[in-house]
C-alpha cells in the first residue's frame, strides 16, 4: 500500500471511513452516491447500478443535509430514508451517525445518514463533505485489500449508469492515471423550455472543453462529479474531496490533473438528469433555472469568442518555451505575434499581469529542474482556476462573447460548417462526437492557427 494512502487514512479521513471494518466481505467495485433531497431519482440511480465483472458492488449512499436546509429537503430525505428501510432488512453498523447495511441486487447498499439532528453536516459545507465521507470509506476498503477494483467511483443521485459502467475502466492503468472521466449525455424532459435550456448548457460545456483541448490545456475536461473515477493513490495524495458546498468536483479534478493523466472513457455515456435545482450555488440545475426563465434563451445565448482560446494557446506555448529554456521568460514573450489583427499580445500580457501569472512563473522556475519538471511546475501554477480566469479576463478586455451559433461556426475546434443553422439537438450531438475523439486530456501545446480563429 502506498505511503500516501496510509498517511491520509491516519490523518485526514472522515471518521466514517473506519466503518469499513465493521462489516465483512470483499467487493469487486464500490461507488459513492451523495443524496440531498432525492426521492425517485435516487432509486432510479440505485436501480441502474450494473453488475460488477470483478464481484459484488458496494454502493455507498450518504444522505445529507444541514440544519439550515429548507424543510422540503428534510422531508425528501425522510421519505428516502423510509423507502430504503422498507425495501430490505438492514444490519445496523452505527447509531451516531446512523449507518445501515442493506442487500442490493448487485451486492450491498451502505447508507450513511448525515441528515438527522445531531448528525447534520456543518454550516457552509455540503456535497463536498458528503462525497468525502463516502469515498474515504471506499479508500479504507481498498487499503484493507477488500476491493478488487483499483478505482474509487463517484456519481450523483440523479443519473442512470451504463450497463458497461464498470467494464469501461478495466483497461485504464490506475498507477499512471489519477482519474478517469465517463462520457455523458443529458436526459431532456418533455418540457420544451427546459429541454432547450439543457441542450444549450450541454453545448456550452462541450464547446469549452473542445476549445481548451485545442489550446493544449492540461485542464480540458467537463466538471462533472457524476462522471468520475479516481485512483486511490491519487485520491489520497490530493487530500480527498474538499468539504466545500459547491465546485468540489472542479477543485479535486484541478488537483488530480497536476499529478497524473486524466483518461477519457469511450464507452456508453452516463445519463444525467436535465432538471432545475437549487441544491448548490454553482451547478447544472442553477444554470438551467436561469435559462428557462429567460424568453428567447437560444437567441441570446452566448459563448466565449474563439479568439480567446487562441490567446490561451499562445500563453501555453510560452510556458513550454520557458521550460525548454530553463526559465527564460522574456524571450518567449517577445516571440508572441505582434501586429496580427487576430491577436492582441498587449491584452494578453495585461490580463496575465493582473492575475499575477508572471510572478507565478518566476517562482516556478526559481528552483532547478529539467524541462518536464519545470513544465509541470508551470502548469501547476497556471491551473484550471487560472485558465478560466484568463478566458473571462480576455472577454472583458476586448473579445466579447459571441452568439453561440456564430462562435460554433467560427471556432477552429468545433468542426462545424461556416453557416451553423442546425437544430440544437444536432449541434449537441456533433460536439459530443468531436469530444469523443479525444482520448486523454492533452499534455502538449498545439501550433497556433490564428488565421482561423
Amino acid at each position: 500500500m502506498k505511503k500516501s494512502i496510509t498517511q491520509y487514512l491516519g490523518r485526514d479521513a472522515e471518521p466514517e471511513a473506519a466503518l469499513a471494518e465493521h462489516f465483512e466481505g470483499s467487493f469487486g467495485h464500490a461507488i459513492e452516491v451523495p443524496a440531498y433531497a432525492e426521492t425517485d431519482s435516487l432509486f432510479e440511480t440505485l436501480a441502474s447500478v450494473p453488475e460488477g465483472p470483478l464481484g459484488d458492488v458496494l454502493v455507498v449512499v450518504v444522505l445529507n443535509a444541514r440544519a439550515d436546509s429548507p424543510e422540503e429537503v428534510h422531508e425528501a430525505n425522510r421519505l428516502a430514508r423510509e423507502r430504503i428501510a422498507a425495501a430490505a432488512p438492514a444490519i445496523v453498523l452505527s447509531k451516531a451517525p446512523d449507518v445501515r447495511l442493506f442487500t442490493h441486487p448487485r451486492g450491498r447498499l451502505l447508507v450513511i445518514d448525515r441528515a438527522v439532528p445531531g448528525q447534520y453536516l456543518p454550516g457552509g459545507q455540503g456535497i463536498g463533505l458528503a462525497r468525502k465521507i463516502g469515498c474515504d470509506l471506499i479508500l479504507r476498503l481498498h487499503a484493507s485489500g477488500r476491493l478488487a477494483s483499483p478505482w474509487i467511483h463517484a456519481t450523483d443521485a440523479d443519473v442512470r449508469l451504463a450497463n458497461d459502467y464498470f467494464e469501461q475502466i478495466a483497461d485504464v492503468n490506475s498507477e499512471t492515471a489519477s482519474a478517469a472521466l465517463y462520457s455523458f449525455e443529458h436526459r431532456f424532459p418533455e418540457d420544451e423550455d427546459l429541454a432547450r435550456a439543457g441542450r444549450l448548457h450541454e453545448i456550452s460545456l462541450r464547446y469549452s472543453t473542445l476549445g481548451l483541448a485545442w489550446a493544449g490545456s492540461p485542464y480540458a475536461y467537463e466538471i462533472l462529479g457524476s462522471c468520475l473515477a479516481i485512483s486511490p493513490w491519487a485520491y489520497a495524495e490530493v487530500g480527498g474531496f474538499p468539504r466545500r458546498n459547491s465546485l468540489e468536483d472542479f477543485a479535486i479534478l484541478n488537483d488530480l490533473a497536476k499529478i497524473g493523466a486524466i483518461e477519457r472513457l469511450p464507452g456508453r455515456p452516463i445519463e444525467l438528469a436535465g432538471r432545475i435545482s437549487t441544491r448548490v450555488p454553482v451547478s447544472t440545475g442553477q444554470t438551467l433555472s436561469k435559462l428557462v426563465g429567460k424568453k428567447g434563451a437560444a437567441a441570446g445565448f452566448e459563448l466565449h469568442h474563439p479568439i480567446v482560446f487562441a490567446h490561451l494557446a499562445a500563453w501555453l506555448r510560452v510556458l513550454g518555451a520557458i521550460a525548454r529554456r530553463r526559465g527564460d521568460l522574456e524571450a518567449p514573450l517577445r516571440e508572441l505575434p505582434r501586429g496580427n489583427p487576430y491577436f492582441r499580445a498587449d491584452l494578453l500580457e495585461e490580463a496575465l499581469g493582473e492575475m499575477g501569472a508572471f510572478e507565478a512563473v518566476r517562482e516556478a522556475v526559481a528552483e532547478p529542474g529539467d524541462e518536464q519538471t519545470i513544465l509541470r511546475r508551470l502548469h501547476a501554477g497556471f491551473d484550471a482556476f487560472q485558465t478560466r480566469k484568463l478566458l473571462d479576463s480576455l472577454c472583458d478586455a476586448g473579445f466579447p462573447s459571441l452568439d453561440f451559433r456564430e462562435a460554433l461556426s467560427e471556432a477552429p475546434f468545433t468542426g462545424l460548417a461556416a453557416s451553423t443553422e442546425d437544430e440544437l439537438e444536432t449541434l449537441r450531438l456533433l460536439l459530443a462526437e468531436g469530444e469523443r475523439k479525444l482520448s486523454v486530456v492533452p499534455a502538449g501545446i498545439p501550433a497556433l492557427e490564428l488565421d482561423r480563429a
